[in-house]
């Protein structure tokens, strides 16, 4: 099966301490992808050389030989070099493009599959949507990562093809299907990164005694764009309170804005009397494979809708750490309530409440407040979680059963050799179900578009010109060889020359053309095949621009 990945390099910022969640999750996918894929070659549609250098130096890096195993296709030609491709993946939502592309193709063409790591934001939202009205079938495919990103995917179609039936009758529904497939991590490494000699190096840096319980967060430190913190400093402070161990609070991560900082000590510092809290970059050159080691509980209170999957309470399993995590979206498919952890409950208001929200981002056009007016009024059970924590810091056994009980989860369910194995799974079956499906009518060879945003640009705008040529029309040879000569040494006379003939061949034409005195355009065109026609047009088109020949207007009788 020759499955193929759209690849665009990551997009984060320069700051390396700023690792944006999406392109983390890209690259260590296609780390694993290469790690775990049995193939001989990797075929690559990069968006540009900077991506495919980026798509052989993750191969290199897995110790492939990326020039010889990584194959990259000229994304300028797909009706070239797509057409035995039996499935093209991209991983982010944004396939729109591949299934409308996928049209220039002869016969049924690749399975288009995506991945949708976020359905927040309005160009997420967008893509996600736009994909109701490109051409796609049940034999493509949006993989989810978690059960609630496919309902918020499943709710999206649902306001589109609403819409659509409302405005033109109908029962029209996205035909896409929406597999759910978790993120993946390597256990492993993570493993790797709690050992005795760590822990205690970790704690021994940080100035943790032995008897004191260390409470890890990790990740970006927003209230706009993460998690509110303010639960986790209360539910910490009351399980501190009525605890018989010293209790620390450790956030690990970057602050995003960099005034997020002075917000959150100053929070911390009013709302923390008893536990201790400390704030740990991730830049920080004592902790080169973080705190996991360091750690005896983790805990991480997601309210945002940003939010999709959560890898770090998986990462804590793999770690053997007991998770302490909201009820939220993706959170609760990773960790089982009274196994690995602990769920604490989250509210929010009705639906309906939440059209003010969608009107402010629309007519305001900014992001981060609308994330934060809906997470402002997203309750986590405070009392529920300073009970969970009160509970494993004074039980020891209960934090070492719930850590292998993770570890063991982790490995079964989110190793990327099982996460691998499920994307290729998913690949053959949407190949053997395009194979065997004929599918819908396809869009007629005269629809005068690429795409609903690519119209032809001489169907558009036909009415611009005067006149258009006619095969009645008749052309005679006005230029010299000389003349000729010269036009062609000027490249701005011939700027898109992949849109005519060679020079050679339109030499060749012109030969033709002169040889016969005059000719009528239909008689030009007749010895071709008539899926050159097009081509023909726009070289007889250049010829009478730039006065190679002339055009004398006829009309059959």
């Amino acid at each position: 099966m020759s499955v193929c990945i759209h690849y665009s390099r990551p997009a984060s910022s320069t700051n390396e301490t700023e690792v944006f969640g999406f392109d983390v999750a890209v690259t260590r996918f296609l780390s694993a992808y290469f790690r775990h894929t049995k193939a001989e070659t990797f075929l690559c549609r990069p968006t540009d050389m900077p991506s495919f250098e980026h798509f052989k130096r993750i191969a290199q890096d897995e110790g492939l030989d990326a020039e010889t195993r990584c194959i990259g296709l000229d994304p300028r030609h797909p009706d070239k070099n797509l057409q035995s491709l039996a499935c093209m993946f991209r991983p982010d939502p944004l396939v729109g493009d591949l299934i409308w592309q996928r049209q220039q193709m002869r016969g049924r063409g690749y399975a288009t599959c995506g991945l949708v790591h976020t359905m927040s934001g309005e160009r997420i939202v967008r893509a996600v949507g736009d994909l109701c009205l490109a051409p796609s079938e049940n034999t493509d495919a949006l993989i989810c990562p978690s059960h609630a990103i496919r309902d918020a995917v499943r709710s999206l179609w649902n306001v589109y093809s609403d819409y659509i039936n409302h405005r033109f009758g109908g029962s029209f529904s996205c035909p896409m299907q929406t597999p759910v497939i978790p993120l993946g991590i390597d256990t492993e490494k993570l493993a790797a990164r709690v050992t005795p000699e760590k822990r205690a190096a970790q704690r021994c840096a940080l100035g943790v005694r032995d008897d004191e319980i260390v409470l890890l967060f990790v990740g970006r430190l927003s209230f706009a764009t993460k998690a509110h913190p303010f639960p986790m400093f209360m539910a910490a402070e009351r399980a501190a309170r009525r605890s018989r161990h010293p209790v620390r609070l450790v956030l690990f991560g970057y602050f995003l804005p960099k005034d997020m900082e002075p917000r959150f000590r100053a929070l911390a510092a009013d709302v923390c009397k008893t536990a201790r809290v400390d704030f740990v970059t991730n830049d920080d050159p004592r902790f080169p494979d973080g705190l996991w080691a360091a750690a005896d509980i983790f805990t991480s209170l997601s309210d945002n809708v940003q939010e999709s999957f959560g890898l770090t309470p998986i990462e804590a399993m793999a770690c053997g750490l007991p998770a302490v995590v909201t009820d939220w979206d993706g959170y609760r498919e990773g960790v089982r309530d009274g196994v690995d952890g602990f769920l604490i409950p989250t509210i929010a208001p009705p639906p309906e409440a939440g059209m003010a929200i969608a009107r402010m981002y629309y007519n305001e056009n900014n992001y981060g407040v609308a994330l934060s007016g809906a997470l402002q009024s997203t309750a986590v059970d405070i009392d529920a979680c300073a009970k969970a924590y009160a509970t494993l810091i004074d039980d020891a056994a209960l934090r070492a059963t719930f850590g292998r009980n993770g570890e063991a989860r982790a490995r079964s369910v989110f190793d990327w050799e099982h996460v691998i194995g499920a994307y290729n799974a998913l690949w053959q079956h949407l190949a053997e179900q395009r194979a065997a499906t004929v599918g819908p009518a396809p869009l007629p060879e005269s629809w005068p578009a690429a795409h609903l945003s690519y119209p032809n640009p001489w169907h558009m705008f036909k009415s611009f010109p005067s006149a258009h040529m006619a095969p009645t029309d008749v052309v005679h040879i006005a230029a010299s060889p000389e003349d000729v000569d010269l036009l062609l040494r000027h490249d701005m006379n011939l700027f898109v020359p992949q849109l005519l003939l060679s020079q050679e061949q339109l030499l060749e034409l012109i030969a033709v053309i002169r040889r016969a005195g005059a000719a009528r355009i239909q008689d030009i065109l007749a010895p071709f095949p008539l899926d050159s026609h097009d081509l023909l047009w726009r070289c007889l088109g250049w010829m009478v621009k730039f006065g190679v020949c002339t055009l004398e207007r006829r009309v059959l009788p």
